[in-house]
């Protein structure tokens, strides 16, 4: 059974195109799941590749994405996809709150409507658990590309390496 990546959970999101490295899919998958693993990423760090299509009533797009989570943050995932587009290669990430149905429904009563509200980091400390979690990954994520671009030995300083959203990743 697939997840649905909804657009509203989106928090932050990366992604770029690697000219003519369409071949190379799994290689760059591995690399991120070897620098996940190690990077030992503490509160209980793990990966698995799943399927996951589009929300939406008339467009049901499927792709397997690397869906990253930690236990310490449950209600927060990244996903991350490298697929082949035509001859390039297409390499995205994002970052997701995803509370469950209570907890959804208890902060949206709460708050008028932030369903997200109670799954959000509760002091600075927490804060910056969550922010070293997803900018870790997103270095897994840069890294992976850059040791691909230089196997090929094309210019790693295209790579867009700021994210857009909520927590802006450098």
């Amino acid at each position: 059974m697939a997840i649905t990546l909804k657009e509203e959970t989106i928090l932050d999101q990366w992604s770029m195109i690697v000219d003519g490295t369409s071949d190379r899919v799994n290689e760059v998958i591995e690399e991120i799941e070897g620098r996940l693993d190690s990077s030992e990423i503490p509160g209980g760090c793990s990966w698995q590749l799943e399927e996951v299509k589009s929300s939406g009533w008339l467009a049901k797009v499927r792709r397997e994405f690397l869906i990253v989570r930690l236990e310490a943050f449950s209600d927060y995932r990244m996903y991350v996809a490298v697929r082949e587009y035509g001859v390039h290669l297409d390499v995205c990430r994002f970052l997701t709150v995803e509370p469950g149905f209570f907890k959804k429904r208890i902060a949206s009563g709460l708050t008028g409507g932030d369903a997200a509200a109670l799954s959000a980091p509760k002091n600075i400390l927490i804060e910056q658990g969550l922010k070293a979690w997803v900018t870790v990954v997103h270095h897994c994520v840069l890294d992976s590309v850059t040791s691909l671009m230089n196997k090929l030995g094309q210019d790693p300083n295209k790579i867009h390496r700021k994210s857009k959203g909520m927590l802006e990743v450098w």
